[in-house]
């Protein structure tokens, strides 16, 4: 069989079985198949030293179950619900201030999750009721919810980064830095939409009763703030301070951080055994799927570069004409389409191997390369049909309409477009904070 053959059928298999499979045992399969057809026996011996030094001798991969862990132990402690009922006390007056409060909480919750379904359901728990109750449009209320809960996965401690960067080489606290800068820029620019689509249209975002209202600068004001609001942005400090200024590496930093997190539910009495061992059980769950799906799609890419499909796709975007930005635009237009029906980990597991080399053998710079697209594969989760923060938003709110969750997210993914495309006009969005941490 011709590499150029096995490409093609190895790529439409693919689409064709993620439509109706699950995604790990979907990839796995097509992988050992075409592995066998194509290498024999000689490709089934090769898999336990892919798998195990590959994939699971990864020492970063380490961090992924304890920021997982920290991001649950936050959900269950009750920090978001009184950090919640602080913001918008304070935004009382201020039109569409309770969708304002919402997507600061989900800035503040981005960096303590590092998953978006986690961070949307705790957020969309408490702001859904509260903004329904407000008469707040609920296009509006959807789309500030589905957005505010993706930024989990692009502001540090994100999962995603950390399993971008050992598949292209470059560092985690690199890319952490480097997506600080357009996570705070994405948060920004959804509360900037915000407050000018309430001041055209007041009946979509009301402003809260004044009695609701707390005075910024008061004492009651200052004991909240300290109280409520202290406390998860003190260790989301000190977990990404400590990583930053290079006292921890990204695995000490997220126990350093899952400790935090315990410590605050006992402080706020609020961490049972029985919950304790919920998250613990959610963390197994969940850091399994993915080093299942990562072991899947290793096995997959090892398949398809052995078979020589890697050169073709590399000849075959070369000898298109575009240029190097040309073939780059391309591939992000692959990576946006394939958002609309495959979940980001297996974007980044399949795609990432494949395309990676043939963009660093344009010179470009890895680690920006890794940023924007981590930057895009955030719009994955706003794109229909396959649109993850929407099914979420549905499973917690399932009387809202579907029509006016799409009418709601879609300003928001054309905000996603526009900061990926400043990121790219603009490499220094990306590439200042990792530089000035260099020196």
């Amino acid at each position: 069989m011709s590499p150029e053959l096995t490409t093609v059928l190895m790529l439409l298999s693919l689409f064709i079985l993620l439509a109706g499979f699950p995604l790990a045992f979907g990839i796995g399969t097509m992988g050992l198949l075409f592995g066998y057809l194509t290498g024999g026996n000689a490709f089934l011996y090769m898999i336990p030293q892919r798998v195990i030094n590959g994939t699971l001798s990864e020492y970063i991969l380490a961090a992924v179950p304890l920021f997982i862990f920290m991001g649950a132990m936050m959900g269950s402690s009750g920090v978001a619900e009184r950090a919640f009922i602080v913001l918008q006390r304070w935004m009382a007056g201020l039109k569409g201030g309770l969708a304002v409060a919402t997507i600061t909480l989900a800035m503040m919750f981005a960096a303590c999750v590092g998953v978006v379904g986690a961070s949307e359901t705790a957020i969309g728990l408490l702001a859904i009721p509260s903004m329904r109750n407000a008469r707040y449009s609920m296009a509006l209320a959807s789309g500030v919810v589905c957005a505010g809960g993706t930024l989990g996965i692009l502001i540090p401690p994100s999962v995603m980064l950390i399993l971008y960067a050992p598949m292209a080489g470059v560092s985690v606290v690199d890319m952490y830095a480097g997506a600080f800068i357009p996570g705070i820029l994405l948060g920004l620019s959804y509360i900037v939409y915000v407050i000018i689509r309430t001041v055209i249209s007041p009946e979509m975002g009301p402003s809260l009763p004044r009695e609701m209202a707390l005075k910024f600068f008061s004492r009651e004001s200052a004991v909240q703030g300290v109280k409520y609001l202290c406390p998860p942005l003190g260790l989301v400090c000190l977990v990404l301070g400590s990583l930053f200024a290079g006292v921890a590496s990204p695995t000490e930093a997220g126990a350093l951080g899952s400790i935090g997190a315990i410590a605050m539910g006992l402080i706020y009495r609020t961490t049972t055994w029985t919950s304790f061992k919920e998250n613990c059980y959610l963390t197994l769950r969940i850091t399994a799927m993915i080093i299942f799906i990562a072991i899947a799609s290793n096995i997959f890419t090892g398949a398809f570069l052995n078979a020589g499909c890697g050169q073709v796709i590399t000849d075959l975007l070369l000898g298109l004409g575009f240029g190097p930005w040309g073939i780059f635009a391309a591939l992000l237009t692959i990576i946006l389409i394939l958002g609309c029906f495959i979940d980001w980990i297996g974007i980044l597991m399949i795609m990432v191997p494949i395309f990676a080399p043939v963009l660093f053998n344009l010179k470009f710079d890895p680690l920006w390369v890794g940023l924007v697209v981590c930057i895009s594969l955030q719009i994955s989760f706003l794109s229909p049909p396959f649109a993850y923060s929407i099914f979420y938003l549905k499973g917690i709110a399932p009387d809202i309409p579907l029509n006016d969750i799409y009418r709601g997210v879609v300003p928001f993914v054309l905000l996603q477009l526009a900061i990926t495309l400043l990121c790219i006009v603009f490499p220094d969005v990306c590439l200042w904070l990792p530089r000035v941490l260099s020196h």
